[in-house]
């Protein structure tokens, strides 16, 4: 400040200097021009020796000698003020000033838009800040999973395993029935009804006998039967009641409940199996077929077909509640511990390892009898969406559980109905006489 207040002095100094020069100048000038006018020539010396001090010899003026002289003076004069100006005072002192004050200036001008632009970017800077901070508060309010989404993602992880061996067990039971009804070589019925009676009374007196039955009765017959077994062999409430069995047919030894099953299941589905039928009665010495033992055999498989459809429900029925679940089970005990239900009563409810059966119990049932469900909505809308998604989730799979257990209800009532027009089929046959066509087709005796 102190450079540009001496730089503008220094201006204003030298522009009155020139304005003074030029003004006297310019009055010297006139009076010359107006002496010169009056005093051209002195023809009388007197007359111009009391005006001009001195004459010539022939009487001219000595002013008008000496005015180019003068003139020539005063312009040197002039000439070298301005040389000095120009460069002893202009570009020795003003200049190089000037210079070092717009140099402070653009200098000061400069780190003052560096503040500038320091501080916008710094507002920048707070603001992006801000929004990141923003959208990381939104992200862990959107993306930071509740209680309840653990809880349902814990509770299922076993879900799929349980479904498979579900369907393992359920192919086993079926394969078991078959093998029953077709007198397999490798069952207790390959030899035939009697066999097969005496082998299930058998296990009927050791397991499932109390003396009680038949009016105190079977005091004789009973082997001191086991008393937590007693009746299992016809008893399907008790088997209901059960939300887990102890049966796998993979690689586990054989379970009292698996005795008990299968046994319920031969008094269930063909009490009375078929009986054999002599390889002579269904081909000859040379392998010919003999065609009424093989229309009789083909009728008991027709037979043995239809028990299959109801008997798979039975099947489904019980796989669905073999054990399974190890993984999940220690988290089912804490909830149900939350909820009030000690250890022995939830073995007593649900079993050691939850079944299939169990597991979409509890998801569909058990999980929403806690009040902590309810109060655990009181959270992130997010999270209240994942709960929603994750229930949606589960009613699919319980919809898919209907779906099948409709498709087996479909295949039984189909399978009845073919009985019935199966009975009004063969009256149909009977009231034809032998060798008779009937809709281009020829009859055949297939009786016994």
């Amino acid at each position: 400040m102190k450079l540009f207040k001496l730089s503008i002095l220094t201006i204003f100094f030298v522009s009155s200097l020139f304005l003074s020069l030029e003004q006297n100048s310019s009055s010297y000038r006139l009076g010359i021009h107006k002496a010169h006018a009056a005093h051209s020539c002195c023809n009388i010396c007197v007359r111009c020796a009391s005006l001009i001090r001195n004459c010539s010899e022939t009487c001219v003026c000595q002013s008008d000698a000496e005015t180019p002289i003068t003139i020539q003076h005063i312009t040197d004069e002039f000439i070298e003020h301005r040389r000095w100006l120009i460069e002893a005072v202009w570009e020795a002192y003003v200049l190089p000033s000037m210079m070092l004050m717009t140099e402070q200036i653009t200098t000061a001008a400069m780190k003052q838009v560096f503040i500038i632009g320091t501080l916008l970017d710094a507002k920048n800077q707070l603001e992006t800040q801000r929004l990141l901070q923003e959208l990381d508060a939104d992200i862990h309010a959107k993306y930071h999973p509740g209680i309840q989404g653990c809880q349902f993602t814990t509770l299922t992880r076993s879900l799929a395993r349980a479904e498979r061996e579900k369907e393992v067990n359920e192919y086993a039971i079926a394969q078991r029935f078959i093998q029953r009804q077709a007198l397999n070589g490798d069952t207790v019925s390959a030899g035939g009804p009697q066999n097969d009676i005496r082998s299930r009374w058998e296990q009927y007196q050791s397991d499932f006998c109390t003396p009680a039955d038949l009016g105190n009765g079977l005091t004789t017959s009973c082997n001191n039967g086991n008393a937590n077994r007693v009746n299992n062999d016809v008893n399907f409430t008790e088997l209901a009641m059960k939300n887990n069995l102890n049966i796998n047919f993979v690689n586990a030894p054989a379970s009292a409940d698996e005795a008990d099953i299968m046994a319920l299941q031969s008094n269930l589905y063909g009490h009375k199996i078929f009986p054999q039928i002599p390889q002579n009665r269904l081909a000859d010495e040379n392998g010919g077929v003999k065609v009424k033992g093989m229309e009789v055999y083909l009728k008991m498989r027709a037979v043995m077909a239809k028990r299959s459809v109801a008997q798979a429900a039975f099947a489904s029925f019980v796989a669905a509640r073999t054990e399974s679940g190890e993984a999940v089970q220690p988290y089912m005990d804490g909830m149900l511990r939350e909820m009030g239900i000690s250890e022995e009563a939830r073995i007593a409810r649900f079993g050691e390892f939850p079944s299939h059966h169990t597991q979409m119990y509890f998801l569909t049932n058990t999980m929403f009898q806690d009040p902590t469900f309810y109060s655990e909505l009181y959270d992130k809308p997010e999270n209240v969406d994942r709960t929603k998604v994750a229930i949606q989730a589960i009613n699919l799979k319980l919809e898919h559980d209907k779906y099948e257990s409709v498709l087996r209800t479909n295949a039984i009532q189909s399978v009845l109905l073919e009985a019935y027009l199966d009975e009004a089929e063969d009256r149909f046959i009977n009231e034809a006489k032998p060798g008779q066509q009937i809709q281009g087709q020829e009859v055949i005796d297939i009786g016994l």
